[in-house]
């Protein structure tokens, strides 16, 4: 049994929270943290970059509902888990990252990677703060636990002193009870609920938006409910391509027709701009956020309406029925216009063209994986692809996210193996995204998580070079080219399965051995370089 320690006030209070599982990566100012975590029997799972442990957090945060919680070490390690923080705090997930940090005894002397972290994470978190005193210790997680689900849901940081964990103590202070980590969810003004419903129900061509906090869990489930109960339309809204998003099958230019238009979460540059389908001066926009949500691109809205998600829904589901629905025909207008935006690339998921065509890859797995698989699609051209085959309905899919980075979709998998064991994992990404984070192969080896990766290789950063030979030209391209590496072979390198694609008939067979390996799995694609499915439909 390991000393009393500020490192064991710490997990006490985790444990008492409901964490069960770490992820991390070591520095000697969390040592006491893993000693901590042993008497308690929480799992380490220890990454080889600290932006892959967030990654890990943030996935399984929206696979399972639950807070991730990740720690790294003061310093480098710190800032080195910002940008995955950043993409936590757009795709709306609630991750607790922790830091060490360096001596509070030492504080403004100029100590050993002294650094003002909670500044540095204040820029992406909903809070941010250093622990002090262990005696309150305890209180500050179960206050940044609830912070992180309250409102619009998000990372949160604390900064852990190296002294402060290492203090050994006589007694532990008082744990708080798992209640005490219970979020308050407000639901809305019953009055604005109904006249959003009643907007809804007399609008020709209502549609609903649902940012990413809305597309998961529960919350998914009551926006099917009330699609069910209504047929009103939804879409997710939880893509840097916004409304241009492949997974939407090119039906901006119909969503933007809408004339009632219900939005829950922020209201962004995925709507407006990037997308390249703004709605009409005479769409009657209603958004239902939290007062933390603000509306940053100047478009108006008809009305807000303020309360957390989950009990909106709920009030909203509650009403619905007390509506006459009449928007049949726009609900099939919508399914026949994405079914023949479908049909026209049907050519291509079928073809036998070498290299192969990268719909025809996505469509090979999409064969062969039960809906409920976990498939996570990085950013990039080939990953629009992958969007275009599998859509968001059938699968448990985590997407990159509306920060627009890239590399998170192997850490991804691999929570995605973590959290459902037994299931499928699998992550689509191009060339250049497997170099972020391929050593992570070697995390899953050690810890035993099978999962695949489907690399589409076309030797290019494929959505820069597509953009710079239509602005520039061929001959000016411009740190857009990568070599054909076999990416295969590196992670048969590290113990794991990996196998070339060069020729369609050896792609099922392939797919099907990685699948089936029980270990982490490689399927290196040489595919056709080719643009988002999004801009290749006239």
């Amino acid at each position: 049994m390991a000393a009393l320690t500020g490192a064991t006030v710490l997990v006490e209070t985790l444990f008492s929270a409901g964490v069960r599982r770490i992820f991390t990566l070591s520095g000697n100012q969390i040592l006491p943290v893993y000693d901590a975590c042993l008497d308690r029997g929480i799992t380490v799972t220890d990454t080889r970059h600290e932006a892959a442990a967030v990654h890990l957090a943030d996935a399984w945060a929206r696979l399972t509902g639950a807070p991730g919680v990740c720690l790294v070490a003061a310093g480098p390690g710190h800032t080195n888990a910002l940008t995955g923080a950043a993409n936590a705090a757009l795709a709306e997930s609630p991750v607790l990252w922790l830091s060490g940090g360096s001596e509070l005894a030492l504080s403004g002397s100029g100590a050993f990677q002294e650094l003002d972290q909670v500044s540095i994470a204040r820029a992406v978190c909903k809070a941010a703060w250093r622990v002090e005193d262990l005696a309150t210790l305890p209180r500050l997680v179960a206050r940044a636990w609830r912070t992180m689900l309250e409102g619009r849901p998000g990372p949160v940081h604390l900064t852990l002193p190296a002294d402060l964990l290492r203090q050994t103590l006589s007694h532990l202070p008082t744990i708080p009870e798992p209640a005490a980590f219970q979020p308050t969810l407000r639901p809305a003004d019953p009055t604005l609920v109904k006249r959003a419903l009643h907007l809804l129900a007399e609008a020709k061509r209502p549609l609903i938006l649902a940012g990413p906090a809305a597309c998961r869990g529960a919350n998914r489930e009551r926006l099917n409910q009330l699609a069910d109960s209504t047929t009103l339309p939804w879409f997710p809204l939880e893509s840097p391509r916004g409304m241009a998003e492949a997974g939407l099958h090119r039906l901006g230019p119909l969503l933007s027709e809408a004339d009632v238009v219900l939005l829950f979460g922020p209201l962004d540059f995925s709507i407006p701009r990037h997308g390249g389908h703004p709605f009409t001066a005479s769409t009657r926009l209603i958004q239902v956020a939290s007062p933390s949500i603000a509306t940053t691109t100047g478009r108006s809205v008809a009305f807000e309406i303020e309360g957390d998600l989950g009990p909106v829904l709920e009030q909203m589901l509650a009403m619905c029925l007390a509506f006459p629905w009449r928007v049949e025909s726009w609900t099939k207008q919508l399914e026949a216009q994405s079914a023949q935006n479908q049909a026209a690339l049907a050519d291509a998921e079928a073809s036998d063209d070498v290299p192969l065509h990268p719909l025809r890859v996505a469509a090979e797995v999409r064969k062969r994986l039960p809906r409920d698989a976990t498939i996570a699609i990085d950013g990039g051209e080939f990953a629009q692809w992958a969007r275009w085959a599998l859509g968001d309905r059938d699968f448990l899919t985590l997407l990159n996210g509306k920060l627009g980075m890239i590399g998170a979709s192997i850490p991804f998998a691999m929570a995605g193996a973590i959290a459902n064991p037994g299931r499928p994992a699998v992550a689509f990404l191009g060339d250049g995204t497997f170099g972020f984070h391929a050593m992570e192969f070697d995390t899953a080896l050690r810890h035993g998580i099978p999962f695949v990766a489907i690399v589409g290789n076309d030797a290019a950063w494929a959505a820069e070079r597509h953009r710079q030979v239509a602005l520039y030209g061929e001959s000016r391209v411009v740190a857009s080219d990568l070599r054909p590496t076999r990416y295969d072979k590196v992670v048969q390198a590290l113990g794991g399965h990996g196998e070339l694609v060069e020729t369609p008939d050896q792609l099922g067979p392939a797919i099907e051995r990685a699948l089936s390996c029980g270990k982490p799995a490689c399927v290196n694609v040489l595919i056709r370089s080719v643009p988002s499915p999004a801009a290749s439909i006239g």
